[in-house]
């Protein structure tokens, strides 16, 4: 998407047992879904059906609100947090790889390894395996 792209704002309440989102400045602009998984692609063909757009030529702004209550900002916090953490993740996750790679190469065994980094010698044997058979380019999985 361009920085050209237009915004949509929407408002997400929960009402009835559904998640109900209403696209501000839109006429007939509200769905309801009844899981929160499945709101966003439903907003986003409501919006493009409404605008003639292609539903990923535009942005959303969603603002969560229940009652008098304005829950963006936590739900925004967490998301964001949430992103540093997998970020961290893949970082760890690569920085782990390495080091079983060099301790392997100097000469220690598996269960030395292991050791050393608090992970069970099967674990390291998993992911000693799992690097052999990457190339230098692949990311490794976001879970070791």
């Amino acid at each position: 998407m361009s920085e050209a792209s237009p915004v949509y704002h929407v408002t997400v309440t929960r009402e009835d047992n559904l998640w109900v989102a209403v696209v501000h400045d839109l006429p007939a602009g509200a769905t309801d879904v009844g899981r929160m998984v499945d709101l966003e692609p439903e907003v986003r063909d409501l919006i493009a059906g409404l605008e003639d757009l292609d539903p990923d030529d535009f942005e959303i702004s969603w603002h969560y609100r229940q009652g008098k209550h304005d829950l963006s900002p936590v739900v925004d916090e967490l998301r964001q947090r949430e992103a540093t953490a997998a970020e961290a993740v893949l970082s760890r996750d690569k920085a782990r790889l390495e080091a079983i790679k060099q301790l392997k190469d100097a000469g220690l065994s598996l269960r030395s390894i292991a050791e050393l980094l608090g992970l069970s010698h099967q674990r390291v044997q998993q992911l000693a395996s799992a690097a052999a058979g990457r190339s230098d380019d692949e990311q490794p999985c976001a879970r070791v």
